[in-house]
């Protein structure tokens, strides 16, 4: 059947010496697999720039749920990225976001919540003229409500720790070592609640930005076993140096 969607691109795959294998996160029937022709090679330029990691598109897809792989029949660019994909820190975060969302994101029904949200989350983005270096971070912690690992608060004290194994932020230093404490536990409390237009409040030294990142990865790493390393980590940590 035709399906009408939103869609954002998670990873490109070679097929052919022209095709590629492009997964996309679909608005209306969740993550899938499409065959694309024509993507690679000297004349696929115009074709290809529309399956750059997370463009935001327009398509009429021919989709059967008794299929693994899928075909686009109408495609166009649903937001025109102004800034996103030529500023380098937004560039390089894209690229964590990115590899990020395709450790986490596997073939699934439609989650219009989820779309919705990163779709927004990528235009503020986008669109932000400041305090969006630490975007990664609130959007790790952000993602974890729709993952099901959402830290719970467990505590009203203003020293606490963050246990990563039982997902919560408590008073008592747990039997295990997946645990912080102090400025990273509180920093990290601090991006659960806080809203993308409040980024440019939360400040924190090179350092700081680092460990947090570290530890929610590791956090990440606990609940999605599979994650494993991250190859846009170094480049990461050199552009927001």
């Amino acid at each position: 059947m035709l399906v009408k969607t939103k869609g954002i691109v998670i990873k490109q795959t070679k097929f052919s010496e022209s095709g590629a294998i492009v997964k996309i996160l679909t608005r209306e029937v969740g993550v899938h697999s499409f065959f694309v022709r024509g993507i690679r090679g000297g004349k696929s330029g115009k074709k290809a720039a529309l399956f750059q990691p997370l463009t935001i598109l327009d398509l009429v897809i021919n989709f059967s749920d008794k299929k693994t792989l899928h075909n686009i029949k109408e495609i166009s660019v649903g937001h025109a990225y102004q800034s996103l994909t030529t500023d380098p820190v937004k560039r390089t975060l894209l690229f964590f976001i990115d590899e990020l969302l395709h450790k986490c994101l596997k073939e699934e029904t439609e989650n219009t919540e989820l779309f919705d949200w990163i779709q927004n989350a990528l235009i503020w983005l986008d669109l932000a003229d400041v305090g969006y270096v630490n975007f990664h971070l609130i959007f790790m912690m952000q993602l974890s409500l729709f993952m099901g690992f959402y830290p719970k608060n467990e505590t009203n004290n203003e020293n606490f720790i963050f246990d990563m194994q039982e997902g919560k932020f408590g008073d008592n230093i747990p039997f295990h070592p997946h645990y912080v404490k102090g400025i990273i536990a509180s920093v990290i409390k601090q991006l659960q609640i806080a809203k993308f237009e409040e980024l440019a409040a939360i400040t924190m030294s090179n350092s700081v930005r680092k460990n947090v990142l570290d530890t929610l990865i590791a956090y990440y790493n606990l609940h999605i076993p599979s994650l494993g390393e991250f190859k846009s980590l170094d480049v990461l940590s050199v552009v927001l140096e």
